[in-house]
């Protein structure tokens, strides 16, 4: 069943996380395989996580693997465990497109997409915003991606206007995250100090979603610490022994207090 959009995004995971006691949200982003055992991985993954996860998160690679009518039934299957279900396209193109794909995401039933503050309001992610809060999907602003490459784009200083100040990147996405009344800011886990002052922008509005925890070196104790509401784990789940057990050990972390 598809979870009701009635309620901010914000909310509904809000809602899975305390029913759950976690804030790990699961990143599925496999693809090296036939569609049917992509889907039926995928399947399998979710079973046994289901429990110490608030949301499953999938990477673009999947959902042009598995293709639309199972993507339909992994969605069905999520939401019947009454978890939320992010798209992770990074959507940074001119407002015709950027309409055009979140309609399909939409239509798919995904409760939340990333999108690329890079491309802009006007002409950019305006209309996207506009018909995605319309009709109940959340929006995560991308803030400081996790990779070492960032630094180059989400780190770089910038002129402001003639003026011969110059501002990190990352802190006017995060103003714009506000600005923009996103549902979400993500932040890699691998730069607490960047995660903290994120959150000095952001303060209670916008929750902080992280990536890069485990197997890119970012820890949950210390990007907790800094602000991180949301922690986006995928290989050290997926590629465990156990992903049930992993995704236990990370929920109990991740949750100091029943808040």
């Amino acid at each position: 069943m598809r979870q009701n959009r009635k309620n901010p995004f914000k909310e509904r995971i809000l809602q899975s996380s305390r029913s759950n006691k976690s804030r790990i949200v699961l990143a599925i982003d496999a693809h090296n395989a036939r569609p049917v055992e992509v889907f039926d991985g995928a399947i399998d993954l979710v079973e046994q996580t289901r429990r110490s996860i608030c949301a499953v998160k999938f990477g673009r690679q999947t959902i042009l693997s598995v293709g639309p009518e199972k993507t339909a039934r992994l969605l069905k299957t999520i939401h019947g465990y009454r978890l939320t279900t992010i798209m992770d396209d990074k959507l940074n193109d001119i407002d015709e497109t950027n309409d055009a794909i979140t309609r399909t995401y939409l239509d798919h039933g995904f409760d939340a997409i990333t999108v690329n503050p890079f491309a802009g309001w006007k002409g950019g992610l305006e209309a996207t915003f506009e018909l995605a809060h319309e009709r109940g999907m959340g929006l995560l602003a991308l803030v400081y991606m996790s990779h070492p490459g960032a630094s180059e784009g989400y780190g770089q200083k910038v002129l402001m206007g003639r003026s011969k100040e110059t501002r990190p990147e990352f802190e006017i996405f995060a103003e714009k995250a506000v600005e923009w009344k996103a549902d979400g800011a993500v932040v890699g886990a691998t730069r607490p100090n960047i995660v903290r002052r994120v959150k000095e922008i952001l303060g209670t509005c916008v929750p902080i979603f992280s990536p890069g925890v485990g197997t890119q070196g970012g820890e949950i104790a210390r990007s907790l610490k800094a602000g991180t509401d949301y922690f986006i784990i995928g290989r050290s789940i997926t590629k465990a022994q156990s992903p049930g057990k992993a995704a236990a050990e990370f929920a109990k972390a991740s949750v100091v207090s029943d808040d």
